[in-house]
């Protein structure tokens, strides 16, 4: 089943691609799928390479020289063969610049025809930093502490960015989604490694054993481990083969910022975020377990476990979405899987927990309580299970 679904979603968000191809007659047509996704890398492989203030300068001076000549691209008059042969090309070099250029107070980014391409050739990385400073001053404005980190993290990020066009963001957002299924599907798998035993009775006669205790539970936990680390390996790294094959392994080249949003704190390119996202996946998804084993080796049937392990799965989603950024989210096994609240977006957002006058960036929260509580509950679990009695 998690192999299957490995396939199934890589393969929704090459399925989503869509982009309108012009044809010499003034008709055009509808591109899906892996040739829409051809079409657009081939219309974005002559802006690769170092994104440079002057590269963006002459982009915004061409799209502003065509909305000059041709009108608004919303109106009818303007020609579709233009609008993807000259405008679509260089989008996503200017995608940035609203963001850079919005209001300090009210966020609201301005039109690209409002914006000067020569204050962009000449300030254009400096706009970053500001543009930082002002976001962070607005989202934690009673928290000096957490300002001060996120414009010293932000100054180690490599400039000038890389941009090589064409990955989708929903596939990263995919990625985090089935590493949450996998989360779901590895809980259940171990759901009755200690419990199901007490529902039989096995339990009773392993025991007698000689080594029926503590040695016996340690090696149903590094055997269950074992299993969970190989599906996770196998499934996770078929997932990405699938999407970086299709979307073009050089995309991988881009740095974070040019894709999601041009503060974003990493100092990483899109392979190595993708290695980060699978690693503190399979952390989380080890921490899932290890409750599970814990919840197992406590609980005295198969079903109250089963559900207890789902619900923690999903507690961590249910409170971020109510609450917002909180501790509950942060801390739990399954803090780092999700919708919302997933370690992709706690990266690419500037969100902090707060005790006293110390500020926690979430996505070092999320990790290190994972780390801890799987220790944790690996020596809860053994300790449960050989003082359990029948």
């Amino acid at each position: 089943m998690a192999l299957v679904m490995s396939v199934v979603m890589a393969y929704l968000p090459i399925a989503f691609e869509s982009k309108n191809r012009p044809n010499p007659d003034g008709t055009k047509t509808e591109l899906d799928g892996m040739e829409a996704i051809e079409f657009k890398r081939d219309l974005y492989s002559a802006i690769n390479g170092e994104v440079t203030p002057e590269k963006v300068s002459e982009a915004l001076r061409i799209y502003q020289s065509l909305i000059n000549e041709y009108g608004p691209m919303e109106s009818d008059t303007f020609p579709l063969s233009v609008s993807i042969k000259q405008i679509v090309p260089i989008r996503p070099l200017l995608k940035a610049l609203p963001e850079l250029y919005a209001d300090p107070l009210t966020g609201i980014g301005p039109d690209l025809m409002d914006i000067d391409p020569e204050d962009v050739a000449q300030n254009y990385y400096q706009k970053c930093e500001t543009h930082l400073a002002d976001v962070m001053r607005n989202e934690q404005r009673n928290h000096p502490a957490a300002q001060q980190q996120a414009l010293e993290q932000y100054k180690k990020v490599d400039m000038p960015f890389q941009l090589y066009a064409g990955y989708s963001k929903d596939a990263f957002d995919y990625v985090e989604l089935y590493i949450m299924i996998l989360a779901i599907l590895c809980v259940s798998i171990i759901t009755p490694i200690f419990s199901g035993e007490y529902q039989s009775g096995a339990d009773s006669i392993l025991r007698c054993a000689k080594h029926g205790r503590t040695r016996l539970a340690i090696t149903k936990i590094l055997a269950s481990s074992m299993i969970v680390m190989v599906v996770y390996t196998m499934c996770i790294t078929l997932h990405l083969a699938i999407s970086d094959i299709t979307f073009g392994t050089n995309c991988l080249q881009s740095s974070v910022q040019m894709l999601f949003s041009i503060i974003n704190l990493p100092n990483w390119d899109l392979a190595q975020m993708q290695i980060v996202i699978s690693l503190v996946g399979l952390i989380s998804v080890l921490a899932c377990v290890y409750c599970t084993f814990f919840l197992s080796a406590k609980c005295k049937d198969t079903l109250t476990v089963l559900l207890i392990a789902i619900g923690i799965v999903l507690i961590p989603t249910f409170a971020y979405t109510a609450l917002g950024v909180n501790w509950i989210s942060a801390i739990f096994p399954s803090a780092g899987l999700g919708m919302q609240n997933n370690f992709l977006y706690q990266l690419i957002n500037f969100n902090y927990l707060h005790i006293g006058g110390m500020s926690f960036w979430t996505p070092y929260t999320i990790l290190i309580s994972a780390l801890i509580e799987i220790p944790v509950f690996l020596f809860l679990t053994v300790r449960t299970y050989c003082r359990h009695q029948m």
